[in-house]
């Protein structure tokens, strides 16, 4: 599976009149608390539906385990990434679509009571859902627009349409307006700076910066900084630029470059360094990778 480098991801919705899409990604087998999913965030609502293997989710600081048969819903804009909980290969579809799938073309007072509050992001539906059979007809739905992607019938994407929109209609129903699912304003600022220094950390990767210049660049005390950060991620601040640096090395091995060149372009000088560290985090030297790559 390729991952888009950028934080914030340009999601392929390629028709702005149809803006709507289904991603199948596969995460290979490997060690425990290896990326299935990069961290990033995008302007579309996005229903991750895991078939196979386990993960921990975090969206917008709080983890979430999932296992087969597992919806978690990413609101628009929210931060979001996963980790592998198995050795074993894990499966999940992404059902990614922008809000103006979903509005209505004029003025509906039962399409604004209902549906426009979380389309606009004024409440938001539950991470994880959970509720057995009660939720079934919700899970029913998901499956169904697969089936729909992949055998494409004619006018699949008019069925898809009105699928994702009985699927919101569903969700109204069952999770009704409360005080637990309104928008804190001081968390999206908060996430909302976080997400700039993220960006920030991946496009200069090779550029080291320390937990205290970085605390400082969202304005928070150190300490506090490494609560927030974990929260958000799942990782402390450094085990987070480490793990980021070594899969862009693996990249970087995989692709022919030597070692020496591979370390000196993830801003790690010390070759020994750069070796221990690659092997603690993937369980192989970048020696071994660089022979199961010739």
């Amino acid at each position: 599976m390729t991952y888009p480098q950028e934080l914030r991801e340009n999601t392929n919705l390629s028709d702005s009149l149809y803006p709507v899409n289904l991603f199948r990604n596969v995460c290979q087998t490997g060690e425990i608390g290896r990326t299935a999913l990069y961290l990033h965030w995008h302007e579309h609502f996005e229903i991750i539906y895991v078939a196979e293997g386990s993960a921990f989710f975090h969206i917008d600081r709080q983890q979430y385990e999932a296992t087969p048969g597992t919806i978690l819903i990413v609101p628009s804009s929210g931060l979001h990434v996963g980790y592998a909980a198995t050795e074993e290969q894990i499966t999940y579809w992404s059902l990614v679509f922008n809000r103006s799938l979903l509005d209505s073309p004029f003025h509906d007072p039962i399409h604004e009571r209902y549906l426009s509050p979380y389309l606009e992001g004024t409440l938001r539906f539950p991470a994880k859902l959970d509720g057995g059979e009660e939720l079934r007809p919700i899970l029913d739905i998901i499956l169904s627009v697969i089936q729909e992607y992949e055998q494409k019938e004619r006018a699949y994407e008019l069925v898809v349409k009105a699928k994702i929109h009985l699927l919101f209609t569903y969700l109204s129903r069952h999770f009704h307006p409360s005080r637990g699912n309104e928008i804190s304003n001081s968390l999206d600022k908060r996430m909302e700076r976080f997400k700039t220094l993220i960006l920030y950390i991946q496009k200069n990767y090779n550029e080291k910066l320390s937990l205290v210049e970085a605390a400082r660049m969202v304005n928070l005390t150190p300490f506090h900084f490494c609560a927030v950060f974990k929260a958000a991620t799942g990782r402390t601040y450094v085990d987070y630029v480490n793990r980021m640096r070594m899969d862009i090395a693996e990249r970087f091995l995989r692709n022919g470059e030597t070692v020496t060149e591979t370390a000196s372009k993830v801003g790690i000088g010390n070759l020994n360094y750069f070796t221990k560290l690659f092997k603690q985090i993937k369980g192989l030297t970048p020696s071994q990778v660089k022979k199961l790559n010739p």
